[in-house]
């Protein structure tokens, strides 16, 4: 029987964590399967065609590491078009001439392959691909950048990456594009105006919950210039699809609504720019992640309107102890928040904090989704590979737009 013609039982379960660009915006996706096999990799692929994954992502492709390019099909690019994947291949497999010949095939119709697992350090034992993989987790190789400069122009990979400091030694040595948990770990020192700036988003957080008269919003608005200019820009951004044009902060605040309003400054709380350059806070596309799976979890258990923006308000708040650098409690002590949403965010307590350790398992390299994890909150496997598709594409969308 052709593996693409099985049951979704034998899907495997991953996490699909997030390759971004220098700006941190979504590039790819990479199933935490470690090297998965050939087996596993057209499961995927089946799955992730049934429930139009790669439409309803544009633009992002699936990075996958497999361990035996022979066993690919040779109708491969008749399932999936070659411009949405990636395949990393150890350099060890690459030395085959069989091998070699198989991937000089898959490279001109079109997919892309990176080569890991590097054994040499001055050049490649193959050169038929340019672009290489790299694990940066002790740091980034001291070899690296002489070995990058003679590549140029590749999609270069640094993986594994575990705190911003090695971030920025990546793209100083050449890479591209980059993953791992680094964003989890930000920056020790926060600027003034950022803290500032972030008081008064609780501030406003905290009016809005309690559905102030939009005068008081308006206030707080006109104090902060950035804040001013990222509303206006919200407003007319495709991820709220509004077309109108806006002249004034009431008519903004009413255009959004209270709903979109509350989480909207949820993201932006997480939006400031990083210090050393153009691009997102890193940790802004992993709360939205959060944020979205935990609604989407929410709704396809049939919860209503205010359990999905409960379940959104988790999502997106179970990182502010990490963007604050203060214990969770504290950071959550002004916002008046529900004993629902304080008991899932503080002990994974209730039906949410059920849901927030699934969406913390979905968004870590360092632990893995559990099948009965899935089926404790309600899922099967292709609903969780659904909610977490739909909770890309609105990252996607919103990174793009920020």
């Amino acid at each position: 029987m052709d593996i693409l013609d099985s049951t979704s039982s034998t899907v495997p379960v991953a996490a699909l964590l997030p390759v971004v660009n220098t700006k941190q915006q979504l590039v790819a996706l990479c199933p935490n399967l470690k090297v998965a096999s050939t087996e596993e990799v057209l499961q995927l692929l089946q799955q992730f065609k049934e429930i139009d994954f790669f439409d309803k992502l544009a633009g992002v492709s699936l990075l996958l590491s497999i361990s035996d390019p022979m066993l690919l099909p040779p109708d491969l690019e008749g399932r999936v078009a070659a411009s949405r994947l990636m395949f990393c291949i150890s350099e060890q497999s690459c030395s085959n001439p069989e091998v070699q010949t198989k991937l000089k095939y898959l490279l001109s119709l079109g997919y892309r392959i990176l080569v890991g697992d590097l054994a040499s350090k001055t050049e490649l034992s193959w050169n038929g691909s340019k672009t290489v993989a790299i694990d940066c987790s002790t740091g980034v190789p001291f070899y690296v950048k002489p070995l990058l400069s003679g590549l140029s122009g590749g999609l270069h990979w640094a993986k594994q990456i575990t705190n911003p400091a090695q971030l920025q030694d990546a793209i100083g040595a050449g890479f591209k594009i980059f993953s791992g948990d680094y964003a989890f770990t930000p920056p020790p020192k926060t600027s003034a105006a950022d803290s500032g700036a972030r008081a008064r988003l609780l501030k406003l957080l905290g009016l809005v919950s309690r559905d102030a008269e939009s005068r008081e919003l308006e206030e707080l608005f006109k104090q902060d210039t950035n804040l001013s200019f990222s509303l206006f820009k919200l407003v007319s951004s495709a991820a709220f699809a509004q077309t109108v044009k806006v002249s004034s902060f009431g008519q903004a605040i009413n255009l959004l609504g209270r709903r979109q309003l509350q989480r909207w400054l949820q993201l932006l709380l997480y939006a400031r720019q990083n210090e050393q350059g153009a691009g997102l806070n890193p940790l802004m596309p992993r709360a939205a992640f959060r944020a979205s799976l935990m609604e989407s979890v929410c709704q396809k258990n049939g919860g209503s309107k205010d359990e999905q923006d409960a379940a959104f308000m988790v999502g997106m708040f179970s990182l502010l102890h990490v963007l604050f650098g203060q214990p969770l409690n504290e950071v959550l002590q002004p916002l008046n928040l529900t004993e629902e949403v304080m008991d899932a965010l503080l002990d994974r307590r209730g039906h949410l904090g059920g849901m927030l350790s699934l969406v913390e398992s979905a968004d870590t390299d360092k632990s893995a989704v559990d099948l009965q994890q899935l089926l404790d909150t309600g899922l099967d496997i292709e609903a969780y590979y659904r909610c977490v598709t739909k909770a890309y594409e609105w990252v996607n969308l919103v990174c793009q737009d920020m």
